[in-house]
């Protein structure tokens, strides 16, 4: 079954990427925010595994997301994510699924 990864990211350009790339992954399915408040409403509507955060977003903000993600599963792993390529975003994610 497909992970369900929602990256978050205010950089439209950056995100376009970062999600290309998820999705490039037969096990995983990324679906992308660049808001909090978008972000929560996708963790309302959706079942999400893990959590990327992305640039752009203060560290009110990952808080809030981070404790409102954990608030709707518990189980919801969340990663931070600044770039450093492919290899790195895949190494990142296959760390937080295991």
């Amino acid at each position: 079954m497909q992970k369900q990864i929602l990256a978050i990211c205010t950089h439209p350009g950056i995100l376009e990427t970062i999600l290309r790339l998820i999705n490039n992954n037969p096990a995983w399915h990324a679906v992308g925010s660049s808001s909090a408040e978008d972000a929560k409403a996708l963790l309302s509507s959706e079942s999400i595994d893990l959590v990327l955060l992305g640039n752009g977003l203060s560290p009110e903000e990952e808080k809030d997301i981070t404790d409102y993600a954990k608030a709707v599963n518990n189980q919801i792993r969340m990663v931070q994510h600044f770039g450093g390529g492919s290899g790195l975003l895949s190494a990142e994610i296959y760390g937080a699924l295991v």
